[in-house]
């Protein structure tokens, strides 16, 4: 009953038009704007996850102009069941004016005993065919959002908290990157796990492992490429944004956790991304706060063909 009356709660808000204040953009004309998070880990038992994230979609709601995407960096549920992804599914389709909603599968999805891969990769699948508004038979995938290419990668095998990406996926991603970079645009490529050397980590068991090398050499064959992942859940302070051989590395915080290293709040906290005039921004928000971290915003001009 109280889950089901702060969902009730928040229909009322949105219904008697309480929003946040507007906030802006960078360029009053964009080419692409967008939002990332991580590691929401909506869970069963949990309402202050069901209550925390429609205020974090409401936020972004007051971007000035509306997003043309939200991507969701991996461990979008606790135990990956069937009550977290309804009430994920609820909080997206109730509170985001987003059209297009990337999910990206981390290892929360797939690692307990109750799904096992198969099993997980099988409800990912479902629900976020369902949220997403197209079906993928992989959990890697790419989506075309406005003529910019947005790229997910997903383990293919339960590995604990590192993954396994197969000579398949690491040849799609070469391919899907050198048709999306060919005319100097930028291309997103987003996977729940870092890869090994880009990000500052006190636990390097929580890294992509033993592919990392070979992913990073494809990434680093093409211009323009940004790579976001999550599961550290540092906060935005202490590994944040930096560039490696032409790279550029995004170590997105848990948007509904605290952070494990760091000493910004990182509960709430995600990236705005706005592409205009050759550059990218990257700027680091509190959804929860309202709170922009402007210390730490990063323009990058991208590389001319």
């Amino acid at each position: 009953m109280k889950v089901i009356s702060l969902v009730l709660s928040f229909v009322l808000a949105v219904a008697l038009g309480i929003f946040p204040e507007s906030y802006q953009p960078v360029s009053e004309k964009a080419d692409l704007d967008f939002v990332v998070v991580s590691d929401i880990h909506m869970e069963g038992n949990n309402p202050d996850r069901f209550r925390d994230f429609p205020k974090i979609l409401l936020d972004i709601n007051g971007y000035s102009r509306k997003n043309d995407a939200l991507v969701m960096c991996g461990d979008n549920t606790m135990n990956g069941q069937h009550i977290e992804y309804t009430f994920l599914t609820l909080s997206l389709k109730l509170f985001s004016n987003i059209r297009n909603n990337l999910l990206v599968m981390g290892n929360h999805e797939i690692f307990t005993e109750e799904n096992g891969y198969e099993k997980g990769l099988k409800k990912f699948l479902a629900y976020g065919g369902f949220i997403m508004g197209e079906k993928y038979e992989k959990p890697y995938y790419s989506r075309e959002v406005d003529g910019y290419t947005f790229i997910v990668m997903s383990t293919e095998a339960d590995m604990g908290v590192t993954c396994y990406i197969s000579p398949e996926q690491i040849e799609w991603l070469d391919a899907t990157l050198a048709e999306a970079t060919e005319n100097g645009k930028p291309a997103f490529v987003f996977c729940h796990f870092p890869i090994d050397g880009t990000v500052d980590t006190l636990w390097p068991g929580g890294l992509m492992g033993e592919q990392s090398g070979e992913v990073l050499s494809v990434l680093k064959k093409h211009k323009n490429v940004f790579f976001f992942s999550g599961h550290l859940h540092n906060a935005v302070d202490y590994s944040g944004v930096r560039q490696i051989d032409g790279v550029t590395f995004i170590d997105v915080p848990s948007v509904l956790s605290d952070h494990s290293v760091g000493s910004t709040p990182s509960r709430g906290t995600g990236y705005c991304v706005e592409i205009h005039d050759g550059k990218v921004e990257l700027r680091p928000r509190n959804f929860l706060d309202g709170d922009w971290f402007e210390e730490l915003f990063v323009t990058v001009e991208l590389v001319q063909p």
